[in-house]
């Protein structure tokens, strides 16, 4: 953003219930940085064990999908959108909230039961919306979300999407009944005391009560995960044992996790994408990138042939161009060189 505009941005007073949104806006390159150097499982085993774990500690799983950062003019003064109106389009995408948020904040200071948000692109460009509650309610409030959604969507031009309300479907695998809950408790709290008391290096204890696994995550060098792994799986069936359940095995584990180093092109694609993808002026298909050399590769619906298409990947690439060389996206880039090629329908370069 330019100081000009910077200083415009600081003279006019933002009202409280907006605040926290232009905070957030403000802070989201730094989230994404963040995000992207989060510990991943790695082996397939360690992702099964993951995901198994997801399931018994939330009961249900809830798949939210975020792409991209917008902010909606919906929810702001004409002085801040006579402000953001001279950011370039990509840029106020970046800089802001993405749009599944931002329809998720929307619902819920509307009182609806939402689980989550979801973007498709393919067979067409749909936004989805999960309900969470009975068929009752589900039906009650269903026309009124779907509404909701697609006003929020032509506050912001996105007219590429159709919109879909669905029930969010129970996860019954790790849907607890009382007892088992019960179980479950007292083995967590139990184990995890004594392994403190016997002052083993671990992170982590699970009960599964239905599979009748304990999960155990050990700390430390594999030496030492090699030296202990023996003596904590005694440990925890002999608590299990003491506390009259009978028949559960223990899996021991030393959790290989790798840094996921951030590259400037999962910091910088999503926002393309989103701002590309969502008006069908742009018909853009997909937004993908690779890393060495630094490519942004945009494909779109557009014919060769057609007579418009040299026009589009043109103007595709200058708005691409103007947004990465903006303040904000400077920063990141650096030095590194980058290309951006757009292809038509037929696989062929427009731009």
């Amino acid at each position: 953003m330019d100081n000009k505009i910077r200083q415009e941005m600081d003279k006019i007073e933002i009202p409280k219930e907006l605040n926290n949104r232009v905070i957030l806006g403000m802070e989201n390159a730094k989230k994404d940085y963040e995000r992207h150097n989060q510990l991943k499982p790695e082996s397939k085993s360690d992702r099964k064990r993951w995901s198994l774990r997801k399931k018994i500690m939330f009961f249900s799983s809830v798949a939210v999908l975020l792409l991209g950062l917008l902010i909606s003019s919906a929810f702001v003064s004409p002085a801040m959108a006579k402000v953001i109106s001279n950011i370039p389009y990509l840029g106020s995408i970046f800089q802001s909230e993405s749009i599944s948020s931002l329809i998720i904040d929307e619902l819920e200071e509307k009182g609806y039961k939402i689980s989550g948000t979801g973007i498709s692109y393919k067979p067409k460009k749909e936004l989805e919306v999960r309900v969470e509650g009975s068929d009752d309610y589900f039906n009650e409030v269903k026309d009124e979300i779907e509404k909701t959604v697609k006003g929020i969507l032509k506050s912001k031009g996105y007219d590429a999407y159709s919109v879909k309300v669905s029930k969010e479907l129970a996860q019954n695998d790790y849907d607890l009944n009382e007892e088992e809950l019960k179980e479950k408790t007292i083995l967590d709290n139990e184990v995890t005391k004594k392994l403190k008391q016997l002052d083993y290096k671990f992170d982590l204890v699970q009960t599964d009560p239905k599979e009748k696994i304990i999960f155990i995550d050990i700390d430390g060098s594999k030496k030492y995960y090699d030296a202990v792994k023996d003596d904590v799986e005694k440990t925890a069936i002999d608590v299990t044992e003491l506390n009259n359940y009978k028949d559960y095995s223990i899996d021991i584990n030393r959790p290989t996790v790798k840094i996921a180093k951030a590259d400037t092109g999962a910091l910088i694609t999503p926002a393309i994408a989103e701002g590309l993808m969502s008006k069908k002026e742009f018909k853009v298909t997909g937004v993908g990138y690779k890393e060495k050399p630094l490519s942004f590769i945009i494909s779109t619906s557009i014919p060769s042939s057609d007579s418009e298409a040299k026009a589009l990947g043109t103007e595709i690439e200058s708005m691409i161009v103007e947004f990465l060389k903006s303040e904000e996206i400077s920063k990141i880039l650096g030095e590194e060189s980058y290309e951006i090629i757009v292809k038509s329908k037929d696989k062929k370069k427009i731009n």
